[in-house]
Order: C-alpha cells, then structure tokens, then sequence
C-alpha cells in the first residue's frame, strides 16, 4: 500500500492520476482540507480512501500508515513552513524528530522523519518517479534570450544553487543582473512579490535545486498558478534547473507565459 501525502498545488492531483492509471493500490492523507481535498476527491473518486483532518499530529499520521500496513510513502505537492506550523500539532513524534536536530532547516526535518519512517519499514517513492512526465529538456520554451537576461538568468541560477544548498530557499528574484530578494521562510510568492517591489517591472524569477538534494521530496514546481498574480510587463523571464524541476500543465503555462509576454527558460 502506498500512501500519498499530499501539498497544496496541483501536483497532489497529477500524482493521484498516474497511480489510479497505473492501477496502484494507494490512500491520500490531505494535510490542507481546505486547499485541495475537493480536487483530490474528483481524481480518485470513492473507491479510495481519503484522510483529512484540519490539524495533524505527527504520530497519528504514522499510525494511519501502520494501520494500513503501508509500505511506500510520497511526498508531493507545495508544504508551505508557515501553514504547516499551523497545521501540525507536537506529539512525541514530532518532539522526537525535532530534538535530534541540530538545524531545523526544510532537508534536516525532512531527512530525519524519512529515517523514522524507514526504521518503521516504510520507504519513500521519488517524486520524478512518479512525476517523470513533468520534466523538461534545457531551452526555451517560448520568448527570446537577449543578452541582458542571459546575464540576470546566469546570476540568479547562481544563487539559487547556493541558497538551496544552504537549505535557505529554492528561488530568487533579479533584474539587470542585480539580485532583488532570495527566498527564506515565507516562501516563493511572499519572495517574488518583494522582488516585485523593488523591481517594478521587468524582473527574472530563478528556481534550483541543490543537484544533490533528496528527489524524495521539496523538488520545484512551476505552472500556470505560478503566472495567477502577472501582469503583463511584471516577469521577463522564468529559469529553473531542467533536471530538478516538475513543470505542471505545461502547454498552459507556456500559454499564458506568451500571453504575459514571460520567456521560459530550462537550464
């Protein structure tokens, strides 16, 4: 039995489709009723189980698993720090797992409960395993590359590495080879609405990931939800690390990336 943990976003319902398609044998736990539980429950309709809570404990979502004598476990969809403090209450587990932490950054607190579950005989299934449909060749995918973005690309693919491989954040914000602002704890929108602020208009949005992350979980995400808040002339372009980044709905995230005038780069 697998079970799904699932984000925000839409790649909770991606994942879902690909092991209904495959005939996997599966249960979703929601951890934002309130954000998706309606999308997940068309995907998979009655036939599995979905669990949702509006508060979580650490311990009683092991339980479930062992209830259900799960054996793999992915992790998909957006798992925003923030909403998740509000969502996840301590229990031992949770105790356990933070008190054997030296940092508690995103990879430490994610690396330490993979080995919890590992200990309790539950492995945990790669996203790109599931999601390898979603990954892009390098190249554009639509606009033009001039020299000034190449310049501002270059840089904030730069960062980007280096802040995720600090366990800072995933993505920054450039313009005209200037960094604007880098992703910490309030995540990638609250990072690129400050960027946007500095910026005005015209702005690059990078995204990486270390190359030696754990493609078990946190892997990028980029789609049409990523362009909601544009206005035309806002982005001037959007790079990400081709190998470590999931592209959702991709024909209608080069769309409306057209339609915002957003050159879309995998590097």
């Amino acid at each position: 039995m697998i079970a799904v943990i699932a984000g925000t976003g839409s790649l909770p319902t991606e994942a879902c489709k690909k092991l209904v398609q495959e005939g996997k044998a599966f249960f979703v736990v929601c951890l934002f009723p309130e954000e998706n539980q309606q999308q997940l429950q068309a995907v998979i309709g009655h036939g599995i189980e979905l669990v949702a809570e509006k508060c979580f404990k650490a311990g009683t979502i092991l339980r479930k698993l062992q209830e259900r004598k799960t054996k793999q476990v992915l992790f998909i969809g957006k798992v925003d720090k923030n909403n998740l403090l509000k969502q996840l209450k301590l229990d031992w587990l949770a105790l356990k797992i933070m008190g054997s932490l030296v940092t508690r950054g995103d990879k430490d607190v994610m690396e330490a409960l993979l080995k919890e579950l590992a200990s309790n005989g539950i492995s945990t299934i790669r996203q790109d395993e599931v999601l390898d449909g979603l990954l892009v060749k390098p190249g554009i995918l639509c606009g033009e590359l001039t020299k000034t973005l190449e310049a501002s690309i270059q840089l904030g693919i730069k960062t980007a590495l280096t802040i995720s491989k600090a366990d800072i954040g995933q993505t920054v914000v450039v313009k005209d080879a200037m960094v604007l602002a880098v992703e910490a704890i309030e995540g990638t929108d609250a990072c690129i609405q400050r960027g946007l602020a500095l910026g005005k208009e015209g702005v690059v949005i990078c995204k990486a990931a270390h190359q030696e992350q754990n493609k078990s979980y946190d892997l990028p995400t980029l789609g049409p939800k990523s362009l909601a808040s544009f206005k035309p002339g806002d982005v001037a372009a959007i790079a990400w690390v081709a190998s470590h980044t999931l592209i959702a709905e991709k024909e209608q995230f080069i769309a409306q990336a057209k339609e915002l005038e957003i050159m879309l780069i995998a590097v």
